[in-house]
């Protein structure tokens, strides 16, 4: 997006303007300390909508009354202004850019000022979506994660003195988890990737597996009753065929079940034909009983089997509690023994205690082997235990079938004919059948292709429109292929050239990949030097992808960047002078083995890269970025630019900010 600074500043008290001006490109603010240098990148935070207010206490909070930044955002300018300690933020499109010397408390109209900022300051940079919830389900488990805002958009735009050479942060207020991942999750969103409907889809998606999971829950229900049914009616059926030694119907249970209504037209057709010679009933009696035995068998030999593993788990428990209980013997003694008459001393004692010793070591490893067999004697005891319940439960069921066989005959006992029972046996069929027939759901099988044709859509459209995965890797190959370019002409220590700088927009890592495939991250690189040329490489590829995408992206080609020379220049020494001197500063640092020379062409360097880098990107995109650089050095020798050019009147040596 083509977005810049124009100017950053503060109303004092007495009505007063103070105000630093901006262009594209490079923009250098140098000077002593103390003069408000860092308070810029505070100001500028304060008036985007931070919830802290983190100016330096001094002669600027001292004076100020209104702190207000203007914004070039494509066509139009906008002012944002912001009182102490104060909720609402003013803001105010300009269709020109407003004279700064109209920017006094009058300017700063109450009606302008709103408690509902971040919302409003996002239309201008085109953040519209207001739903990035990707599955409403879950937010009665999770707090919902409303809307993006442009505060998430910040850790891109700032590099605070603290944070430029760190080892252990690359992004502004990481060390919050919760700003962590909402920056790392809406990348997709800043970068353009997405719009208010990929979330709609996302979330459409997320209901139909959430359907078609119950659906097919719901079959595995049906299936399962369908398979209980299908058991029941063939036991039906064959009580039938025992009592009256005929078949009711040619066709199985499961044919029969498809169409109950059908089946239920020719058991009303069928008359009941009774064979009162068949023996079928004592048959079937006898072969269960014999079933019934060889089942009971089997149980017993498996008992038997499960009683032993258990004892063997009950000894090998208890070995395993003695061989904790009982120490090792560290050290034993043995003496050589004497003939008593010749005093002579002999050897085979000690030959006779080496090989018990041997023995005894033997047997001892294959003790300690005993506890490992526990866990095999468990899962042997498992499946003899899961054997035995099946083998319960078979012979549960042929005890039934035994007890209703042998009620036929007790039935013909009582004066209850064959033709009786017979017919009572048929009812329980119709019975069944007919309970059937208001529970067949014809509709499910329907619904499950429906939504699974709804979730194949969804994916393609997602797909199609968006495709993130394949954009999220093509965006972290352009970055890491910028880093290999951009990073070669920064100092990296020798044992990190060629520079190799991987990045994860998964969880936003920085490391250096060796030839080996092997991973240096961050914390790991040594020195500082290597931590302030990280941070560098990394945001300016950054910022140069978010430049390529023009238009579509929603993040400002802005970057301030707050003494990025102090791994040279350390900020814990004052600089008072009224002129920039390195040698003065180095000579406070106490460092007599330190090469100044080759420090300032390391300085230098760094001013060099930055104004390449715009005029490259610029050339490549069609976008200059905006590089804000606060700090202490100051008439350096540049190779395609004046270095006056890049202070513009920003320096701050006989005077503050705050003028």
């Amino acid at each position: 997006m083509k977005s810049y600074v124009k100017h950053i500043g503060v109303v004092d008290k007495n009505n007063n303007i103070h105000s630093v001006e901006f262009t594209k490109g490079v923009n250098v603010i140098t000077g002593r300390s103390s003069t408000g240098k860092s308070a810029m990148i505070e100001i500028f935070d304060y008036c985007m909508g931070s919830s802290e207010f983190n100016i330096p206490s001094g002669e600027i909070t001292d004076k100020a009354d209104i702190y207000f930044i203007v914004l070039s955002i494509k066509e139009v300018f906008l002012v944002l202004g912001r009182m102490e300690d104060s909720t609402k933020i003013f803001l105010k499109e300009e269709q020109q850019l407003p004279d700064i010397e109209f920017l006094n408390k009058e300017y700063f109209e109450s009606k302008y000022f709103t408690s509902d900022f971040n919302v409003n300051l996002g239309h201008y940079f085109g953040l519209d979506i207001n739903d990035i919830d990707e599955d409403k389900e879950v937010l009665q488990y999770t707090r919902k994660k409303g809307r993006p805002s442009i505060r998430n958009f910040i850790p891109y735009l700032l590099q605070h003195q603290n944070l430029i050479a760190n080892k252990h942060s690359l992004f502004y207020r990481f060390d919050q988890k919760e700003r962590r991942e909402q920056t790392i999750d809406q990348f997709k969103i800043f970068a353009g990737f997405v719009t208010q409907e990929y979330y709609i889809l996302k979330q459409n998606l997320a209901d139909s597996e959430r359907k078609l999971k119950k659906f097919e829950k719901e079959q595995e229900s049906i299936n399962y009753q369908r398979d209980f049914n299908a058991r029941r009616l063939n036991i039906l059926l064959e009580e039938y065929e025992t009592i009256s030694g005929t078949k009711l119907l040619e066709e199985n249970a499961t044919i029969i079940l498809s169409n109950p209504a059908n089946y239920l037209d020719k058991l009303d057709a069928k008359s009941i034909l009774i064979k009162e010679d068949s023996d079928n009933s004592i048959e079937k009696l006898l072969l269960l009983k014999e079933e019934y035995n060889k089942l009971l068998s089997e149980k017993r030999k498996l008992v038997y089997k499960y009683r032993n593993i258990d004892s063997s788990t009950k000894y090998a428990k208890q070995y395993k509690e003695e061989l904790a209980n009982n120490k090792n013997t560290i050290k034993a003694i043995i003496h050589s023994s004497k003939c008593p008459f010749c005093n002579e001393k002999s050897k085979s004692t000690m030959s006779e205690a080496n090989q018990l010793e041997e023995a005894i070591n033997w047997l001892n490893d294959e003790l300690k082997k005993s506890p490992y067999l526990l866990d095999s004697f468990e899962s042997d005891k498992n499946e003899v235990k899961r054997k035995i319940a099946e083998i319960d439960n078979n012979l549960k069921n042929k005890k039934k079938e035994m007890e209703t066989l042998e009620k036929i005959t007790e039935n013909l006992a009582k004066n209850k004919s064959l033709n009786e029972q017979t017919l009572k046996a048929k009812l329980k069929i119709e019975n069944l059948l007919e309970s059937l027939l208001n529970k067949r759901d014809n509709s499910l099988e329907k619904d499950i292709k429906e939504v699974k044709k709804d979730i194949k859509g969804f994916k393609t459209s997602l797909k199609s429109k968006f495709d993130i995965d394949k954009k999220i890797q093509e965006t972290e190959t352009y970055i890491n292929n910028e880093m290999k370019e951009i990073g070669k002409n920064f100092y990296f220590e020798k044992s990190y050239k060629p520079i190799n700088l991987r990045f994860s927009l998964d969880s936003f890592d920085l490391w250096h990949e060796k030839e080996d495939g092997s991973k240096v991250y961050l914390r790991s690189m040594g020195s500082g030097a290597n931590w302030l040329y990280s941070h560098l490489t990394l945001f300016l590829a950054i910022h140069k992808f978010f430049s390529l995408r023009g238009r579509d992206s929603l993040v400002p080609q802005i970057l301030f960047l707050d003494q990025p020379t102090q791994v040279y220049f350390p900020t814990t020494i004052k600089d008072n002078e009224d002129e920039f001197s390195a040698q003065k500063i180095e000579e406070k640092k106490g460092d007599v083995n330190s090469n100044l020379d080759e420090d300032m062409e390391a300085v230098t360097n760094i001013f060099n890269q930055f104004v390449s880098y715009c005029k490259n990107t610029q050339k490549e995109t069609g976008i200059e970025p905006q590089i804000i650089i606060i700090d202490h050095a100051d008439h350096l020798d540049l190779e395609n630019e004046d270095f006056e050019n890049l202070v513009n009147g920003r320096r701050w040596r006989n005077r503050g900010f705050i003028n």
